[in-house]
């Protein structure tokens, strides 16, 4: 699964009339077996009748038949599941997941009995308990269910409508535990097990589900579309789909796998690029896993709009969020490489994830952290042009910052309650994962590496695995046991600090030292094993590049260097592959930019500029003297100029990162000076760049542009590109896609007439590509004079909240986030209430941010009891708060250190005399650095 925050609108749908209820699938005949007589039931213990997280496996399923009735236009469906399975100590009571369903008959059939009726009792909002007279003996049973449940309107999980053009869909989201709101089942990963499925649908419409059709009919007003039998599955991979469908052929794979793109009616013109280019990210799949794609079809289903997810790796039908599959006839370089990315990672499931398939949730790390390893191998190999194998270093950096809490999760966290499992899908499962596979691949080597992966697979395919599993398939290629150093970093949070010393009073040396990083501001972390890490250092050796590794797993090691003379300069990550921090002292960092910089690779300037930002954000002990030191901010600044000499869309992104967070430490009346240093810094770029695509544009121009021009005209408020942006924005529409939304953005700034305008266009907008550019504009507005009449859009009901909600929870400084906060706090009964709740990652991360990226020590214990008090019951809810209320902390302790220091250096700025035609810029309120 891929998050994605990508919204679009939902339509109410209109009803139609109830279609009849199918009969339940009948079952195939049990074998004969010798039956003992039944003993008497066990009764359960006192006060612990219910499960509390797992189900007991008393009754363990062997196959699912389950036939639905699905009208997209009706807000319930009915149906019926036969679920085989065997018994394995007599029981009277079978416990199953069902999540507002309403069972209408239960019976369970043995091998030598009539069905037996079981009285089926909701348990809290997930539970079915099934009762029988008297115990079920041990042996081969079938349980028989009719039911009804609901389709949601709102959240994007279990079966939910949304509509297009007028007409409803039926799609599902069925990950993690949400297969409960359609089927009573087993619903747990590692309950896997074949699937057959059968829909009954309003005749004309087109159904879809994992496997291809075996068989269909209509009867009167009745499709009826029985599908072939899955492979072994578990319940959170079933998916099917309903709706009035144009479906797109994309050919197939050189392995004779058919493809097809499933999409909106009317709207096939628009998959063009995804139908050119799946099979062949299926091909290049193929052959790196040298095992053959693993199911008969490779369907892709579009989804108008979803929350909590952006795609979804079923099986044979994966769902996909419309923006990231329907395109413009020229789709931007963005915007391919971000289909082709969320497409290598959901496809790369078909084999890691649903092939084979994680025994519990503590694990989900094996399906999403592999898949974030290979989208950027695959993204890579699929054009070498775009370098996609340098975006590691940002997802390694995006995993450091959430694992630098004191509270974050490990990777492999124990499920407690059930809202463990929503936390689970973050950027330690995802981004941390995937860096602790690119940091042992390199020490074991990229082949090693690759045949342990097939070797696990091949091993456990169709069925379940462990970390233990994975780890040991590759220790066994490896030579060496892996276990204790993969240990160190699945089960227990936190990273590694690393601190190199050169040493040449013998022969030279580097003495390595680590501990725990953790920011100024936060509470002590809990205690942590020293980890077990592979650690490379490239080093001058006399004018030249050397490198030298060993495996440091102690809080000291030391790494003699193969060289006669004294370094005089060292960087102890190489490639920057290492899952950890580097401490510079401002000598070391000097050099690295003075001395070594030609010698340096793009992803580790990237990593010494990342790593001598972090600190010089606020005094922290030292590493061998326990007096707080940091290293100075213009320091960290005086990487920028040499990092935009680069011209990969990379290395430019970190560069503008450090300034753009700077804003919100500034005091208010220096605010204007710093206006002024990203207009000197970046606005000869962005006007050498111009707002105008051209056709001639590579990849790292394109991205460069909107990112410069962002910086200069936002930021620095450059009176000529706001002008230029401006008459430019009078047919925004016919803009190319690369800078369309950003000129927007740009023009709408301060212009409240402009604005209004953009809100009414909003209204009547049919696209949802130019809908979501246009909401994308009014939430980055940093001026607060069009802010307000921007958030009233999120209290029009003829208006998504899903789609609109980035208004109110990507402000951009503390004018906009103040403004939202008291927005949200007049309006949230009924922002609430059309917000979907199912979902932790999205929405409820934005508005709690709304309140913690406040940065104000006055307000601290206030802003926590609040977010505490609004959200703090929510499935999952602890934890976010948890961790947004130390990173508040974090940012309290930043600007106690940088206000001061900032004052100093933009006391230094010199601004520039503006000509005498051009009016003066006036301060601007100071941004969030995103």
């Amino acid at each position: 699964m891929r998050s994605l925050a990508l919204v679009v609108v939902l339509i109410a749908a209109c009803p139609a009339p109830e279609p009849p209820v199918a009969p339940r699938p009948q079952p195939a005949p049990p074998p004969v077996v010798v039956v003992q007589p039944p003993p008497a039931p066990v009764p359960p213990a006192p006060g612990d009748e219910v499960p509390k997280l797992r189900l007991p496996r008393l009754f363990a399923p062997a196959s699912y038949a389950a036939r639905l009735t699905i009208d997209p236009a009706k807000p319930t469906f009915e149906g019926s599941i036969t679920i085989a399975g065997e018994i394995t100590n007599a029981t009277s009571v079978i416990w199953l997941h069902g999540r507002h369903l309403t069972v209408k008959m239960a019976t369970a059939t043995g091998a030598t009995n009539a069905p037996i009726e079981l009285h089926v009792t909701p348990r809290g909002e997930d539970l079915l308990e099934l009762q029988a007279e008297a115990a079920l003996p041990p042996g081969a049973w079938q349980l028989a269910l009719d039911y009804t449940g609901e389709i949601d309107n709102i959240n994007t999980t279990g079966a939910f409508v949304e509509s297009v053009g007028g007409a409803p869909y039926v799609f599902t989201q069925f990950e993690a535990v949400y297969a409960r709101r359609v089927f009573p089942c087993l619903d747990e990963p590692d309950s896997k097990v074949p699937w057959q499925l059968t829909l009954d649908v309003p005749k004309g419409l087109i159904a879809v589900a994992n496997t291809p059709i075996a068989k269909e009919s209509e009867a009167g007003a009745i499709h009826h579309v029985e599908f072939a039998q899955t492979k072994p599955l578990p319940s959170y991979l079933i998916a099917f789909g309903v709706g009035p469908f144009e479906i797109v052929p994309a050919g197939a794979t050189k392995s004779g796998v058919p493809v097809r793109i499933v999409t909106f009616k009317g709207h096939g013109g628009e998959a063009a690029y995804a139908a050119k280019t799946t099979a062949k990210i299926i091909d290049l799949l193929e052959a790196w896993f040298q095992i053959p794609y693993p199911y008969p079809k490779a369907d892709i289903l579009t989804i108008p709009v979803t929350a909590g997810f952006g795609a979804m790796e079923n099986p044979g039908l994966v769902t996909y969020t419309q923006p990231l599959v329907l395109m413009d006839a020229k789709p931007s370089w963005q915007r391919r490489e971000l289909w082709i990315s969320v497409a290598s990672h959901e496809l790369a499931h078909q084999w890691f994830g649903d092939y084979v398939t994680t025994a519990w949730w503590d694990d989900i790390w094996l399906n999403e952290g592999f898949a974030n390893w290979m989208e950027d191998r695959i993204t890579a190999a699929f054009e070498p042009a775009w370098h996609q194998e340098l975006n590691v270093l940002a997802m390694r950096d995006k995993a450091l910052r959430a694992d630098s809490l004191t509270k974050a999760r490990q990777i492999r966290q124990p499920i407690v309650v059930s809202g463990d499992i929503f936390n689970a899908f973050d950027n330690i499962t995802y981004d941390k994962g995937a860096s602790i596979l690119h940091m042992f691949e390199r020490y074991v080597g990229s082949e090693l590496f690759a045949r342990g992966v097939r070797d696990y697979l091949r091993a456990k395919a169709f069925g379940n695995a462990t970390s233990a599993d994975f780890i040991a398939a590759i220790s066994k290629v490896a030579g060496k046991d892996l276990a204790p150093a993969f240990a160190t970093f699945l089960d227990q949070p936190g990273e590694p600090e690393i601190a190199a010393t050169v040493k040449c009073a013998g022969a030279p040396a580097v003495e390595l030292s680590q501990r725990r990083y953790v920011p100024a501001g936060g509470p002590p972390p809990a205690e942590t094993k020293p980890w077990i890490v592979p650690v490379c250092v490239a080093f001058d050796d006399a004018g030249k590049r050397r490198e030298a590794c060993t495996l440091l797993d102690a809080p000291t090691g030391t790494l003699a260097l193969p060289t006669k003379s004294c370094p005089r300069w060292v960087m102890p990550n190489v490639d920057a592959r290492g899952y950890y921090r580097v401490h510079y002292t401002a000598p070391q960092a000097t050099a690295l930019r003075d001395e070594a910089w030609s010698q340096l690779t793009p992803a580790e300037r990237r990593g010494v500029f990342v790593d001598v930002g972090i600190e010089s954000r606020a005094a922290r002990p030292g590493f061998h003297d326990p007096a707080p030191e940091k290293l100075p901010i213009v320091l960290a600044l005086s990487f920028v100029p040499k990092l935009l000499t680069s011209t990969d869309r990379f290395t430019l992104d970190d560069a503008l990162s450090l300034p753009a967070s700077l804003e919100r430490y500034v005091a208010a009346d220096q605010r204007g000076k710093l206006e002024a240093w990203y207009r000197m810094t970046f606005a000869p770029g962005a006007q050498k760049l111009g707002l105008v695509p051209k056709d001639g544009d590579d990849f790292d121009t394109e991205a460069s542009r909107a990112n410069v021009v962002v910086a200069a005209a936002q930021l620095g408020r450059d009176s000529e590109l706001v002008k230029q942006a401006t008459a430019a924005a009078a047919h925004w529409r016919d803009i190319p896609e690369a800078m369309r939304e950003t000129t927007l953005q740009i023009a709408l700034d301060g212009n409240p007439e402009l604005v209004a305008k953009t809100i009414a266009e909003l209204k009547a907008e049919p696209k949802r590509d130019l809908r979501y550019d246009m909401i994308e504009a009014l939430a980055s507005q940093r001026d607060p004079k069009g802010y307000p009449a921007a958030l009233e859009v999120l209290l029009d009901p003829k208006l998504d909240l899903r789609e609109t909600i980035p208004i109110l929870t990507e402000t951009q400084n503390e004018a906009t986030r103040a403004l939202a906060e008291a927005f949200f706090r007049a309006h949230s009964a009924e922002l609430l209430k059309r917000m979907p709740q199912d979902e932790v990652a999205g929405t409820l991360n934005g508005v709690v941010e709304l309140f913690t990226e406040a940065c104000d020590p006055a307000r601290r214990d206030e802003i926590v009891r609040e977010i505490t008090t609004r959200f703090g019951e929510r499935a999952g809810a602890p934890q976010v708060i948890a961790e947004k209320t130390e990173a508040l902390d974090h940012c309290i302790a930043n600007r106690r250190a940088l206000e001061p220091e900032l004052r100093g250096w933009l006391g230094g700025v010199k601004i520039p005399r503006p000509p005498a035609d051009t009016p003066k810029a006036q301060p601007r309120k100071r941004a969030k650095g995103r």
